[in-house]
């Protein structure tokens, strides 16, 4: 897939995810985790480019993991004012 058409479809999965039952929700991550997988082969698109869209991709898949009540990632705690 080329950076346009990329574009094109995270564009209509995010208008119809929302909209879809569980095990079509479920496709549309593999797909997304698929094109992920793909942007290596895009070594010719501008890096900026493929930076926002690859954090655009993670967010739209974070919101369907979300949703699906999948648990994301913890984020470690950064808060490092204890003492010794």
């Amino acid at each position: 897939m080329t950076l346009p058409e990329i574009t094109e479809r995270l564009e209509e999965i995010h208008q119809t995810w929302r909209t879809q039952p569980a095990k079509e929700q479920l496709a549309v991550l593999a797909e997304l985790d698929d094109v992920l997988g793909s942007f290596h082969r895009l070594m010719s698109a501008d890096p900026d480019q493929v930076d926002e869209l690859r954090g655009r991709i993670e967010i739209l898949m974070d919101e369907i993991e979300i949703r699906l009540g999948f648990e994301p990632a913890p984020v470690p705690d950064a808060n490092f004012d204890h003492v010794m």
